[in-house]
C-alpha cells in the first residue's frame, strides 16, 4: 500500500469525503464541503449507499455504490432495478478497478503533451467553429458507445447543431443479425427481451445468455427460476453450439453441430412440427410450410453431425412443453448466414406460440439502438477519402476492436485532428491528437435505459479520484460537449439550443419530462428525490401486436461462406471476463479463471483433441493461427470439448495499453516487475476480414478457416484446477430428477453418520453461522469471486504465482465433469473454507492463530500466526492461502481496500471469513435495535452477489432460518464427509434429467 501522511489523509477526507458522499440526494459531489459543517448524510466511519447504473457493457444494470468517507469501496447490485434484481456479475464488480486505474488520465493532452483544459476546448471548439460556419459540418463525425438516455439525445442534438454526420453507436458485439431477422420476420428493426424465466423447455441456438449475451445478468437469474428443481419441478435446457461453452455446459443436452448449421438444424425442427401437426393453434401455417419447402431431417443431420433422433426429439418435446422458447444469435450465428438462421429461429417461436408471448418485443433490449458494424466500415472509408476532419470518439476504443483489414486504424492517420473522450489509456487513444478526459460513471452524473420501460438513473457517488496528491483534472462527457458545442457555435449560457450550465442541469430537465411521461403526480422535487434512492423509474409498456411476416418464409438457410482454405472454422467468441476487451486492463478480470478450461492470466486456443494428437500439440505449446487476414500466436489448450472442425479463441486479450501499470504491472516486495503485465495474450479479431455482412450489416465473427503449425516455442498456461475429474471423491454429487421428486416427495434429511470423535461436542450460546451451496442453480459464472475479492481485500497475484499454486483467492470455483466428452455432465462448485466444527486446521497451529469461535467460525488471529503452514498442510478442502509476498496496491487502488477487513501481510494466512465484518455489523446494529439478529440482516459478498441465490448464508440455530432448512434438504450433503470434519457448509446435490453415461464405476457420485 503506498504510504500516506495525516496531513495528506485529512486533504482526502475533507474534499473528497464530504462533498462526493453527498452527491446521494442533494447537491453534485463535485461541490466541495469541509468536515467542520459535514452533510447529514455523512457520518465519518459509516458508509453511504448510492443507486446508479453499471456500465461495464450495454446491459445497463442497477448499481448500489458503497462510500466509506468519500471513496467507493463495493459495488453490489441494485435489488429494486428490474434487469438485475441485486445480482452483478464479474465485470461489474472489476468496474472498481476501472475507476482508481493507476493510468487513468490526470488532465488533457495534445500530441501526448499536458495541457490545460481551456486550451484543449479551445483547440477543438476552433476547429468545429471554423468548419460548422463554412457549412462544412459533414466533415465532423461522432462515434460513441451504445447510450440510450439524456447523454444520447445530447449528442445527437449536438451533432445536429454543428451539422455533423449522425452519430454512430458502436458497439463491437451489435447483435445486427438479430434485428435483421426481425426485420424479416416481423417488419420490426428491434431486439425482444426473451422470458426464459417463464418457459419450460428452453432451446438454444448459439446464444450464451450465462456469459455475455445481451443482459446475461438478467437471463442467468431468469435460468435459474426455469431451470433449478423446486417443488418437484424442473425446465428444460438444450444447447446447440459446436463448443461447449459456459452456457452449454449447464445444459441438459448439448448438441455439438458443425458450424454453420444451426439454420438447418432449426428448419429441420421445424419440419418435425409442422408434420405431426404439433404446432400451435393460431400458427401461419402458410408462411411455415413455405419455409420448410427444402427442410430435410435427414440432410440437417448428416451436414450438421447431430443424429436424427436427437433432432426430433427435441422439436416433440420444444412442441409439447406448452412453455417452449427458441433463442439464437451468439457468435456461432454470427456467419454470412446468421440472419437467415435467426430468421429460421424466428420462424420455431412463430410454430409454438411463443411470439408475443415469451417473445416480447414491449420490453425491447438497448442493443435495439446499437448503429450498424457497416457505418464504421462507411465511416472508415469517409476518413481514408479524406473526407473527415474532426473525429471525436466517446469512450470507444475501434483501434483494437475492429478488425485491421477494416482499414480503420490506417484510415484514422489521414485525419487532421482525432480527439478522444475517455478516461483511460488504450489504442485509440494512443493515435489521437487530442485526449479530453472524462470521468467514471461513478462520478458523474446520466441516466440509462437497459430496455424499454426501465430507465435507470446515474449520480456520482464519489468525487474525481486523486492520484498523486490532488484529484484528476476531468470533466463528464456532457460537461464537454455542452461548453466545448457552445464556444465553437458562439452560444452563451444560459441562451440558445446549449443552454445549461451543467449535464446535471440537462438530465434533470430532462428528467422532468420522465416525471410526465411515468405519469407521476409528485412535486418533481419529490420525484426526483425518490428516483435517486431507488436507481430510477421502471414500468411494463404495452406489449405490441407482432405477427409473421410472408417473406420470413421465403429464406432459406444457405451453407456458410468460409474465407480462406486452412483446415479448422476459426470459432472467435466473447470472453465472459473480458467481455470484447473492453475489460482487458482489469487484474482481478485477468486472475479470475475461465469457467470451462481454468485458464487465467492469457489467452490460449481450443484444439481438438484428435487435431492435437496428430500434430504432437501438447497443452502450452505455441501454435500460429494463419488466415487469409492475418496470423497471431497462442499457447494451444488440446480438449474434447469443441466440434473436431474448429479451433476457438477468445475475445479480450493481446492490447497494446500505453499506460505504465499495463506495461509493467504491481511490484511486490521481493518480487519483479511483471513486463506485458495487462498486455498479454492476442486478439483474434485480426484474423477476420473486415467487410461487414450485406444481410445485416454485422461483423462476421464466424467467417474464415485458418490453418494451425507449430511454432518449436512453449508459453505454459496459469491453470489452478489441475484436473476436471472427481477419481472417486464425490465432491460435487448429482441425483436424477425421478430421485430427486422421490426424495422431495416422500424423503427425509440425509442421516450424516456418526463419527466417533476426541472431542466434546460443542455448544453454541446464542448463533451458529452456516451456508448451503445449490449446485443445482450454480451456472459456474464467477461473479462470487470476484466479490469476495473485491469485499476482502485479497491480493492479485499475477501469472508467474498463479501457474506455481499461489492463486490468493478465498473462494473457487470449480468445475468438475462426468460422463464421456460425447456426452459430459458439468458441476461447478464454489469452494471455500468450510468452517468446520471439528476443524483439522485447529489443532496443529502451534500458536493458536486458528481458532473456533463461539458462533461457529473457523477465526484466524493474523498477528498471531507465524506462517507454519500446518493449517494449510492439514486442510483437506485447500481454501487456506499463504502470503508469500507483501503484496501491495498500485496508486491509487489502494483507495478502494475495505478499511471494516484487515491488508494481511508477509508470512501470514488467511481464508474466507464468512465476512465476519458484516456479521459484526450486523449484530451491532440488532444490538441497537434491542433484538438478536433476524434472518436476512445481512448477506455474505459471494451471496449478495449470486444471480441464481446458489449461496444462502445464516443462523444454524434458527429453525425458521432459510439456511436452517436448506440445510436439512433431502439432496443435502457435506464434502468429503466421511472424514468427519462436521462442516458448517452443506451443498445441495445437482438434478440431472439423464444419468452420464460411459463411466458405470462412478455410480458412487449420484443419490
Amino acid at each position: 500500500m503506498s504510504v500516506m501522511d495525516r496531513r495528506s489523509f485529512f486533504k482526502i477526507v475533507a474534499t473528497t469525503g464530504a462533498a462526493a458522499a453527498a452527491g446521494g440526494c442533494g447537491p453534485s459531489a463535485e461541490q466541495f464541503l469541509p468536515y467542520v459543517v459535514p452533510p447529514d448524510n455523512i457520518v465519518p466511519g459509516i458508509p453511504a449507499y448510492f443507486s446508479t447504473v453499471c456500465r461495464e457493457c450495454p446491459s445497463g444494470c442497477g448499481l448500489i455504490a458503497k462510500n466509506r468517507d468519500g471513496r467507493v469501496i463495493k459495488l453490489d447490485g441494485n435489488p429494486d432495478h428490474p434487469s438485475n434484481t441485486g445480482a452483478l456479475c464479474l465485470r461489474g464488480h472489476a468496474g472498481l478497478q476501472a475507476v482508481y486505474h493507476p493510468d487513468r488520465f490526470r488532465g488533457a493532452l495534445s500530441a501526448g503533451k499536458p495541457i490545460g483544459w481551456d486550451e484543449a476546448e479551445k483547440q477543438l471548439a476552433d476547429k468545429l467553429g471554423a468548419l460548422a460556419k463554412a457549412r462544412q459540418g459533414g466533415r465532423i463525425a461522432l462515434v460513441s458507445g451504445l447510450e440510450t438516455g439524456s447523454l444520447a439525445r445530447l449528442m445527437d442534438e449536438w451533432v445536429r447543431l454543428l451539422g455533423a454526420r449522425p452519430r454512430i453507436a458502436y458497439e463491437p458485439l451489435g447483435y445486427e443479425a438479430l434485428r435483421a431477422a426481425n426485420r424479416v420476420s416481423f417488419g420490426r428493426d428491434a431486439i425482444p427481451d426473451y422470458a426464459i424465466g417463464e418457459s419450460t423447455y428452453l432451446v438454444s441456438f448459439g446464444a450464451d445468455f450465462l456469459e455475455t449475451w445481451l443482459n446475461c445478468e438478467g437471463y442467468t437469474a431468469d435460468f435459474s427460476r426455469m431451470h433449478a428443481f423446486f417443488q418437484g419441478k424442473q425446465g428444460t435446457f438444450v444447447h446447440v453450439e459446436p463448443r461447449m461453452s459456459l452456457t452449454a455446459a449447464n445444459a441438459d443436452q448439448w448438441l455439438r453441430n458443425a458450424p454453420g448449421t444451426e439454420g438447418a438444424l432449426a428448419l429441420a425442427m421445424l419440419k418435425v412440427i409442422l408434420d405431426e401437426g404439433l404446432q400451435a393453434p393460431g400458427a401461419d401455417l402458410n408462411t411455415l410450410r413455405a419455409a420448410i419447402r427444402s427442410a430435410d431431417v435427414a440432410g440437417a443431420a448428416s451436414a450438421s453431425g447431430v443424429p436424427a433422433e436427437a433432432i426430433e426429439t427435441v422439436a416433440r418435446e420444444l412442441a409439447g412443453s406448452r412453455g417452449g422458447l427458441v433463442i439464437g444469435g451468439g457468435m456461432a450465428a454470427t456467419g454470412s448466414n446468421a440472419t437467415e438462421t435467426l430468421v429460421a429461429v424466428n420462424l420455431l417461436n412463430a410454430a409454438i406460440g411463443a411470439v408475443g408471448r415469451r417473445v416480447r418485443f414491449g420490453t425491447a433490449s438497448p442493443f435495439s439502438r446499437v448503429s450498424p458494424y457497416s457505418d464504421m466500415t462507411a465511416l472508415a472509408q469517409a476518413m481514408a477519402a479524406g473526407q473527415i476532419e474532426v473525429l471525436v470518439l466517446v469512450d470507444v476504443n475501434p483501434v483494437y476492436a475492429m478488425p485491421p483489414k477494416s482499414g480503420f486504424a490506417e484510415a484514422l492517420a489521414k485525419v487532421p485532428l482525432v480527439v478522444t473522450l475517455a478516461g483511460r489509456p488504450s489504442e485509440t487513444t494512443a493515435r489521437a491528437h487530442l485526449v479530453l478526459p472524462v470521468l467514471h460513471s461513478l462520478e458523474s452524473w446520466g441516466d440509462y435505459m437497459a430496455e424499454e420501460g426501465v430507465l435507470g438513473l446515474m449520480q456520482p457517488a464519489m468525487g474525481p479520484v486523486p492520484i498523486e496528491g490532488k484529484p484528476i483534472a476531468a470533466k463528464s462527457t456532457g460537461d464537454v460537449l455542452l461548453s466545448v458545442g457552445r464556444k465553437a457555435l458562439g452560444l452563451e449560457e444560459d441562451k440558445g439550443p446549449l443552454k445549461w450550465a451543467s449535464f446535471q442541469d440537462f438530465l434533470k430537465e430532462e428528467w422532468q419530462k420522465v416525471a410526465k411521461d411515468y405519469g407521476s403526480t409528485a412535486p418533481f422535487p419529490d420525484f426526483w428525490e425518490a428516483a435517486l434512492r431507488r436507481g430510477g423509474v421502471w414500468r411494463t409498456p404495452a406489449e405490441p401486436t407482432v405477427s409473421l411476416r410472408p417473406e420470413a418464409g421465403r429464406m432459406a438457410a444457405a451453407p456458410i461462406k468460409l474465407d480462406g482454405d486452412g483446415s479448422h472454422v476459426l470459432m472467435v467468441y466473447p470472453s465472459s471476463r473480458l467481455y470484447d476487451g473492453r475489460g482487458g486492463d482489469r487484474p482481478w478480470l485477468h486472475e479470475v479463471p475461465d469457467s470451462i478450461t481454468q485458464v487465467a492470466w492469457d489467452s490460449w486456443v481450443e484444439v481438438p483433441t484428435e487435431t492435437a494428437r496428430k500434430m504432437g500439440i501438447a497443452r502450452g505449446d505455441l501454435v500460429k493461427l494463419t488466415s487469409p487476414h492475418g496470423a497471431i500466436e497462442l499457447p494451444a489448450y488440446p480438449t474434447d470439448l469443441v466440434h473436431g472442425g474448429i479451433v476457438a479463441v477468445a475475445m479480450g486479450q493481446g492490447h497494446k495499453y500505453p499506460g505504465a501499470f499495463a506495461s509493467q504491472g504491481v511490484q511486490t516486495v521481493g518480487a519483479a516487475a511483471q513486463p506485458n503485465y495487462l498486455n498479454v495474450g492476442a486478439n483474434p479479431i485480426e484474423l477476420l476480414a473486415g467487410a461487414p455482412d450485406p444481410a445485416s450489416g454485422g461483423l462476421p465473427h464466424l467467417a474464415v478457416k485458418v490453418s494451425i503449425a507449430k511454432t518449436g516455442a512453449r508459453r505454459p498456461l496459469a491453470i489452478p484446477q489441475a484436473t476436471f475429474d472427481q477419481d472417486e471423491r464425490e465432491l460435487a454429487q448429482f441425483v436424477g430428477l425421478g430421485a430427486a421428486r422421490e426424495m422431495d416427495l416422500r424423503g427425509r434429511p440425509p442421516e450424516h453418520a456418526s463419527r466417533p470423535s476426541m472431542y466434546p461436542p460443542v455448544k453454541y450460546p446464542e448463533y451458529r453461522w452456516g451456508m448451503t451451496v445449490d449446485v443445482d442453480r450454480c451456472t459456474g459464472c464467477q461473479a462470487c469471486v470476484l466479490a469476495c475479492q473485491s469485499e476482502n481485500n485479497v491480493p492479485t497475484a499475477g501469472k508467474a504465482q498463479v501457474a506455481y499454486g499461489r492463486i490468493q483467492h478465498w473462494l473457487r470455483v470449480e468445475r468438475w465433469q462426468e460422463g464421456t466428452a460425447a456426452k459430459p455432465l458439468n458441476m461447478f462448485l464454489p469452494m471455500f473454507c468450510q468452517h468446520c466444527e471439528v476443524a483439522p486446521c485447529e489443532p496443529v497451529c502451534p500458536v493458536y492463530a486458528a481458532y473456533h469461535t463461539k458462533e461457529g467460525l473457523n477465526g484466524q488471529v493474523y498477528n498471531r500466526c507465524v506462517g507454519t503452514r500446518y493449517c494449510g498442510n492439514n486442510c483437506p478442502y485447500h481454501v487456506r492461502k499463504f502470503n508469500w509476498f507483501n503484496y501491495t496496491w498500485a496508486a491509487p487502488l489502494d483507495l478502494q481496500l475495505n478499511p471494516d477487513v484487515t491488508v494481511r501481510q508477509l508470512g501470514v494466512m488467511e481464508k474466507c471469513t464468512m465476512c465476519v465484518q458484516r456479521t459484526v455489523a450486523a449484530k451491532d446494529a440488532a444490538r441497537d435495535a434491542g433484538r438478536t439478529v433476524k434472518d436476512g440482516d445481512m448477506q455474505t459478498a459471494c451471496q449478495q452477489t449470486c444471480p441464481t441465490q446458489a449461496i444462502t448464508f445464516g443462523n444454524l440455530k434458527d429453525p425458521s432460518a432459510l439456511v436452517s432448512r436448506l440445510s436439512l434438504s433431502t439432496r443435502g450433503y457435506h464434502v468429503l464427509e466421511e472424514l468427519g470434519t462436521t462442516p458448517a457448509v452443506t451443498y445441495l446435490k445437482k438434478v440431472v434429467r439423464a444419468e452420464p453415461a460411459g463411466e458405470p464405476d462412478k455410480a458412487g457420485h449420484k443419490a
